[in-house]
């Protein structure tokens, strides 16, 4: 049934395999969760977390750990926002020292925070500047650069395919096209027919972004636009098993059915993961975090979550954990 799909792309040199990646996610995709991901099988590219230009100096990095990663995490993008060709240039240099397989360009983020700078997706507004933007960065680097980005600032500026021409013109090895507008931010619908066209628009890989919720959803949304790949983010979070669970489909096999054991274990490795590398507050942090989207759908998730958010160490929020699931995982092994 998926015997027709891509399994494969190539982004320079490095071939990307399979063709399921995870999205850079800020505060979400460190090296714990991208490690905790390719764990489980299924996942062709990993990303790091957004990183601003100006937080890539050796005293920047002193004070976040959005550029760690290990080897078994290859191969890595690591990707960058800014507005300053010459600055974005530098800091594609210093990613290209530390070891990133592939420097990804950030013109997609529609939060506020990041558009009131001139990041993001508000270079959409100024195509000739994210011309000089990734032409400098292109030229600055030996590695792959790829581009992110979104359909347009709003409905009436949509100028998603003279983007992925623009940015194949410049050098750009690869597009990853989120067809939602910056207007939308993540409401309203992902359009994936301008996937579709902007894959007929250039001949570099295009991968789509945007409504992935599960396996066939991907498989679906790759056969429709004629993608050379898909990039999942907040899905991954509701559910981590979705790479498996494609790769599953894709071969012909009924997708595993996650479990409450398979949940307890993952959110108590990644609670062992963030202790073993974090400072305890932040590793409770990060368990609040992703608890929030985590897709437990038991009965008394809500009540877990609460508990879990207002813990005051690690050592109560393992207990909530144990004593929750310990119902589910007992019942499994009985029944």
């Amino acid at each position: 049934m998926y015997d027709d799909l891509p399994t494969q792309y190539q982004i320079g040199y490095l071939t990307i395999q399979p063709n399921i990646v995870l999205a850079p996610m800020v505060g979400v995709t460190d090296s714990i969760f991208r490690r905790m991901i390719l764990s489980l099988g299924g996942c062709g590219l990993v990303c790091s977390e957004m990183t601003n230009a100006s937080a890539v100096s050796p005293r920047a990095r002193s004070r976040h750990r959005q550029l760690d990663y290990l080897p078994e995490e290859r191969p890595i993008a690591m990707q960058l926002s800014g507005n300053e060709p010459d600055l974005v240039a530098a800091a594609a240099r210093v990613v290209e020292a530390l070891g990133a397989d592939i420097l990804d360009l950030n013109c997609g983020c529609p939060s506020p925070k990041v558009t009131g700078g001139g990041h993001g997706s508000a270079l959409l507004r100024d195509l000739p500047k994210m011309e000089q933007l990734l032409k400098a960065v292109c030229n600055a680097v030996q590695i792959p650069v790829t581009l992110k980005f979104r359909a347009g600032w709003d409905e009436t500026s949509l100028n998603y395919l003279d983007t992925a021409k623009m940015a194949e013109q410049a050098g750009i090895a690869a597009l990853t096209l989120h067809p939602r507008t910056r207007a939308q931010g993540y409401g309203g619908v992902a359009d994936w027919r301008r996937v579709a066209e902007v894959k007929r628009a250039v001949n570099i890989p295009v991968i789509g972004s945007g409504d992935v919720r599960d396996a066939a959803d991907a498989l679906r949304r790759l056969r429709e636009s004629a993608a050379d790949g898909v990039m999942i983010g907040r899905a991954a979070m509701h559910n981590p098993w979705i790479f498996r669970q494609i790769a599953q489909l894709r071969a012909g096999m009924q997708p595993m059915v996650v479990t409450p054991g398979d949940k307890y274990e993952f959110l108590m490795r990644y609670l062992e993961m963030c202790c073993d590398d974090l400072p305890e507050r932040l590793a409770l942090n990060k368990l609040k975090q992703i608890i929030g989207q985590f897709g437990i759908e038991l009965p008394g998730a809500a009540a877990l979550r609460s508990a879990i958010h207002h813990s005051s160490g690690v050592v109560e929020a393992r207990d909530h954990l144990e004593r929750f699931f310990a119902q589910y995982v007992e019942a499994a092994v009985t029944g």
